[in-house]
């Protein structure tokens, strides 16, 4: 396996189904583990994306995906991490520019996983208690258990 995320990318756009599990650090196509509890073959990191900022990189991909363009296949998964607009309130700039909302999902998602593998750690006193929310976007929320898994009982003990 040459490249985790083009590979992928290619994948959907033939029609795959993709999942991502922040928790268990995975993600399968079409039912089979590109990476398992954090563990691949080859390179899945985002060139263009690093190590800058992971705030402002998120940011920039939800945004993406909020204004992506929805298909049948989109629209009927039941299990998503973020919102994205119902087409009924894209703008035509959305309709005409914007990303395939699968691409733009596995996009956010295969990016936070890939941080999350490289070591991101949860911050409680700049990120909350219990989860993180965007300044720009405030649809826009990051719970700490998909960072941390075992968070919530690790603090639901403490208390």
């Amino acid at each position: 396996m040459e490249d985790i995320y083009r590979e992928t990318v290619t994948a959907i756009e033939n029609g795959a189904n993709f999942r991502i599990d922040f928790q268990s650090r995975s993600l399968k196509v079409n039912g089979r583990h590109m990476i398992r509890n954090g563990r691949y073959d080859g390179a899945p990191w985002l060139p263009e994306y690093g190590c800058g900022d992971f705030f402002t990189d998120v940011e920039e991909l939800y945004r993406r995906y909020k204004h992506s363009i929805p298909s049948e296949r989109s629209q009927s998964k039941s299990r998503r991490y973020f919102m994205a607009l119902p087409e009924s309130d894209l703008e035509d700039g959305d309709m005409l520019y914007g990303q395939h909302r699968d691409t733009a999902q596995f996009e956010l998602e295969f990016y936070i996983l890939c941080r999350i593998i490289g070591g991101f750690t949860w911050n409680p006193e700049t990120m909350g208690k219990w989860f993180w929310q965007s300044e720009k976007d405030k649809d826009l929320v990051i719970l700490r258990k998909w960072v941390e898994p075992g968070s919530n009982q690790l603090l639901t003990n403490s208390q």
